[in-house]
């Protein structure tokens, strides 16, 4: 899809209204505004002749989806249904689009992965409203996959699905940007049956700033792997984030399972970024005081940030806010202080590159000569770790039925 100017478009799907597809990508260069995108199908509306839609599968053919029918599981699905990579792919490159969905709308299963990927490429105003690694209704048997890279935000961000059941993992990965609330989840309701796991390091082209961010869902419960600790949140670099959850949002996101909060962080790409005492997250811009709309109502607090300094947060939290965990909870902050990891560097194309190094999968390798556009360079950090408020194992008017599990600093 293109056209920054010329084309408007309110459904856009990957695969098909009620027939099954191997596999779907979308590519959207530019638009000038699309309501919602799909990267699976659509598998809502009824068939001309009154018929329910048989789905609009990705990777799996039309199968009976009854109670009892002899191929009611995962396993069962893949081996006699499965066609294709049964992958479904959305990229947004530019434009305005209000709803992102890696999956399908409301009867479209995808077999092996639904990933949504935002990259803003300057080829015309990115704006977006929400983003979702999963679908919307469409209950998946493959993983959830949110990849945030270059963009200016989202008011919300969810891993999971808006309101279906993801029998797989869900991974979201935020690398920049500045957003409300950001959630591993899913946001009304539907299962995750596999882990969640939200990485949160700052090596795109913007800082990170976040409101709330949380492991669990908005206004759906979680149960986790028997055994497993999930959520995972990871909080590599960043420049400031208001509140971190290990649970969700509200007494029906309650979780099932032990939630897990590492928070071992170097300086971030863009440490040079300054946050005012005082500022707030509003949508997905920073309003700092005397900002039009500063005291907007849904406005998250978020702590200062110095130019240099490692990135700030406010408060964490083990548990949910005000969301119940029945299981542990686990906190792990600064467990590894004065390690030295390797981070993302911001460096200016011709810039002397002999102090930094290169990546090629888990390789570094110094680097030599001047910085080459379009290159990530890496150098030597230090762990460290600032939070300015409290830190609680527990939850947030929220009760933890097991263990509270808080280690802070390195033995």
């Amino acid at each position: 899809i293109d056209g920054c100017d010329l084309t408007s478009i309110e459904y856009v799907y990957g695969g098909g209204n009620a027939a099954s597809a191997p596999a779907t990508r979308v590519t959207v260069n530019g638009t000038y505004e699309i309501g919602t995108i799909f990267g699976g199908g659509n598998g809502k509306d009824a068939l001309p002749n009154g018929d329910p839609n048989p789905g609009a599968h990705v990777g799996l053919m039309t199968y009976p989806n009854t109670a009892g029918d002899a191929y009611s599981t995962k396993a069962e699905r893949a081996a006699n249904y499965g066609y294709g990579t049964g992958k479904a792919h959305v990229i947004v490159y530019g434009g305005t689009v209000h709803e992102v969905y890696g999956g399908s709308n409301t009867k479209g299963n995808v077999r092996v992965e639904a990933r949504a990927t935002l990259e803003d490429q300057e080829q015309c105003d990115f704006n977006l409203g929400e983003a979702y690694g999963g679908g919307r209704n469409a209950e998946m048997d493959g993983d959830a996959v949110l990849e945030v890279g270059c963009i200016k935000g989202l008011d919300r961000a969810y891993g999971g699905a808006a309101n279906a059941d993801v029998n797989g993992d869900v991974v979201l990965n935020i690398t920049n940007g500045t957003y409300g609330q950001v959630f591993g989840g899913n946001d009304r309701g539907g299962n995750i049956s596999g882990s969640i796991t939200v990485n949160i390091e700052e090596t795109g082209c913007r800082p990170i700033i976040i409101g709330e961010l949380y492991g669990g869902g908005n206004e759906a419960a979680y149960t986790a792997p028997a055994g497993s600790n999930s959520p995972v949140v990871n909080v590599k670099s960043f420049t400031s984030i208001g509140t971190v959850f290990g649970g969700g949002y509200g007494a029906a996101a309650e979780i099932t399972g032990n939630p897990e909060v590492n928070i071992n962080v170097v300086t971030g790409k863009y440490k040079e970024t300054v946050v005012a005492e005082g500022a707030r997250v509003v949508g997905s811009s920073v309003k700092n005081p005397g900002d039009e709309g500063y005291d907007a109502p849904d406005g998250f607090s978020i702590p200062a940030h110095a130019a240099g300094s490692i990135g700030n947060i406010n408060t964490v939290f083990g548990g949910g806010n005000a969301a119940k965990v029945i299981g542990n909870t686990n906190v792990n902050i600064g467990t590894r202080v004065g390690d030295e990891v390797y981070g993302v560097v911001a460096v200016a194309t011709g810039a002397d590159v002999t102090a930094y190094y290169t990546r090629s999968g888990d390789t570094y390798t110094a680097a030599t000569g001047t910085a080459v556009a379009g290159t990530t360079y890496y150098e030597k950090k230090k762990v460290a770790v600032r939070i300015v408020g409290n830190v609680f194992g527990g939850g947030n008017k929220a009760e933890v039925t097991g263990d509270t599990n808080v280690i802070i600093g390195k033995e």
